[in-house]
């Protein structure tokens, strides 16, 4: 199935005009919503994501399933791969290149459909803490990039090697870690592994937690 892709100069954010699009059903499984700019552009948390032109900023919309999260790292990783980009997670779908971010991902529910938010840096970073993929030494057409990520979210959500991959690629685990989540509560222990929804399961003094949410900070190795 080719993707029907909607494209703007500019945007407040395309994960809300996917989702308007949606709604009014004028767009679902197999659509993409892409800008050159966003204004409004957000990551998890509310962040902004700030979205400068030469960036590559899509809302893919695709079913949704229980095991996304882990489906849609391991896509991005993939496509960045064709690129020659190698790259890592930081738990739960950072993308990161030598510790640097590089790639985020968002992804928002939209009744059984899922709304996979996707801001890459092709050609500069805008941040001190974030990299490129020019700085990695490689160029990614952004129509290019489009594509190659919708067929891997495809090939990833048929596949049974995902969830082993998702494990493989995280650079979270084996590191202590500190998180401190919604309600105000903060873990702190080790991450050793993830579940099969890609829960990250921490060590600590108190016995085993399962983390499915949360800001984490690595503390060392």
């Amino acid at each position: 199935m080719s993707l029907v892709v909607h494209r703007f100069r500019q945007l407040p954010s395309t994960q809300d005009e996917a989702r308007r699009l949606v709604e009014a059903g004028e767009a679902g499984a197999g659509h993409v919503v892409v800008a050159d700019v966003q204004t409004e552009g957000r990551g998890r948390f509310g962040r902004e994501w700030l979205s400068p032109v030469g960036g590559l900023y899509a809302t893919f919309v695709v079913p949704g399933h229980p095991t996304i999260q882990i489906t849609v790292g391991v896509a991005v990783l993939r496509a960045l791969e064709r690129f020659g980009v190698k790259g890592a997670l930081k738990w739960p779908n950072d993308l990161v290149v030598d510790g640097k971010k590089l790639a985020g991902i968002l992804i928002e529910i939209a009744g059984e459909l899922a709304l996979v938010g996707i801001g890459v840096n092709l050609e500069e970073a805008p941040l001190e803490t974030a990299t490129s993929v020019r700085d990695a030494g490689s160029v990614a057409r952004r129509g290019e990039l489009v594509v190659a990520l919708g067929e891997e979210m495809r090939s990833a959500r048929e596949s049974e090697e995902a969830l082993p991959a998702y494990r493989a690629s995280l650079s979270t685990l084996g590191h202590f870690v500190r998180f401190a989540l919604e309600d105000g509560d903060t873990i702190e222990g080790k991450a050793f592994d993830v579940d099969e929804a890609g829960r990250l399961l921490v060590e600590t003094a108190e016995g085993i937690r399962t983390v499915s949410s949360g800001e984490c900070v690595l503390l060392r190795t």
